[in-house]
């Protein structure tokens, strides 16, 4: 995979270099973010490269997983256990804004490359580590992916009632803690960019895995500081004829609208869903109504129905039939990879700004593919073996 630079004008982050140690994605989806929006990523690798890079699904033997979360950035593959390693680090913070890392607390420490120890080559500098429970306290060490902050954090179990199972919580394979501390991540970068740009002084970040999911659920984590909580709205699924639909009449001009293409206008004075609060408690039975007339419809003549009427709705799509939907091209929401043999789209930056400044840029490095050009700017020759 070559680089293909020009492919859009320097971003609103054109001139801001990063040295990104993370790996998988709580990290490089941050600087994956970064790199849209023009910034410089460094790549630090370990020999072998991130782990991300031997996960399928592969294209021309590479991984296109890998491709998609490290687009637009440079690969500069250290062995940070050697002296010259971590001579590279050091003489490479002079020359940067900003240090990701994801690993475990201690780890950047031991190395002699925390924030401490790279602050004081430039007092600037902007440092952040996301982990899966911050820097301190008595779970700090554990070791964590997605799929166990999803598990501590009460998030499964929240699915799983939401869900209606009883025997056990649910198999997944959700990224969702990672991309949540990613983005946290980069928003808090960005502001101590904007702090620093005001004071010219420097910052460390803690980004914990387990505040983000914690944020996330917002209604729950009140709910679960009370007695009897009243239950949310679970949005379910109503069938047609030959699929199924998904519907939000979530304030009175929608719930209006829903009755209306459904032909039950007696609905909107039905006592039970009257207003917002008797349509919360009785949410089940208002969906068992509409699916009376669902259930005559096909999923075209239901979604067609419910969406003129002026009620979000929308038939279930696969990824696949989601990413050629039309709206899809017409935002430009997916960018095609450039220097492969067998071209592959991925997803573009959901944030767009004004001019045709801020998306993915098209290339992914190869592993150490910039070597030769930071071993140079910091005035060493790579060790031979």
């Amino acid at each position: 995979m070559h680089d293909q630079t020009g492919a859009l004008a320097p971003g609103p982050l054109n001139g801001i270099r990063v040295l990104d140690f993370s790996m998988f994605l709580a990290g490089p989806y941050c600087t994956r973010l970064m790199a849209d929006m023009g910034a410089e990523i460094i790549k630090v690798e370990p020999p072998g490269g991130d782990f991300l890079r031997h996960a399928a699904p592969f294209r021309d033997g590479k991984s296109a997983y890998f491709g998609q979360i490290n687009c637009g950035k440079k690969s500069l593959e250290l062995d940070m256990k050697s002296d010259q390693g971590r001579e590279v680090v050091r003489r490479l913070t002079a020359k940067v804004d900003v240090v990701l890392e994801n690993f475990r607390p201690g780890v950047m420490a031991r190395l002699g490359l925390d924030y401490d120890a790279l602050s004081a080559l430039r007092p600037d500098l902007i440092y952040c580590s996301v982990t899966g429970y911050g820097q301190k306290g008595p779970g700090a060490q554990l070791p964590a992916f997605a799929p166990i902050i999803h598990a501590a954090s009460g998030y499964d179990l929240i699915m799983m009632d939401y869900q209606g199972i009883k025997d056990r919580p649910p198999t997944t394979r959700s990224t969702v803690a990672d991309v949540l501390g990613a983005m946290h991540a980069f928003g808090a970068i960005n502001a101590a960019l904007v702090q620093r740009l005001r004071t010219g002084r420097g910052q460390y970040i803690d980004v914990a895995m387990m505040d983000a999911i914690h944020n996330l659920l917002g209604y729950e984590y009140q709910a679960a500081q009370m007695e009897n909580p009243d239950r949310p709205i679970v949005f379910s699924p109503i069938r047609t004829t030959d699929g199924f639909v998904m519907v939000a009449p979530v304030s009175p001009a929608n719930f209006a609208a829903l009755a209306g293409a459904a032909g039950r206008p007696e609905l909107i004075d039905d006592p039970r869903f009257a207003d917002i609060a008797t349509r919360v408690q009785n949410w089940d039975l208002l969906l068992a109504e509409i699916e009376q007339w669902s259930l005559t419809q096909s999923t075209d003549a239901c979604e067609g129905a419910i969406q003129a009427a002026g009620c979000p709705c929308t038939r279930y799509l696969n990824l696949g039939q989601s990413m050629a939907e039309p709206q899809i091209t017409a935002r430009g929401a997916a960018v095609q990879m450039g220097g492969v043999k067998d071209p592959y789209m991925v997803a573009n930056c959901p944030a767009q700004f004004t001019g045709a400044d801020v998306g993915a840029r098209p290339w992914v490095p190869n592993l150490g593919q910039h070597n030769g050009e930071f071993f140079a700017e910091v005035g060493l020759v790579p060790a031979t073996a």
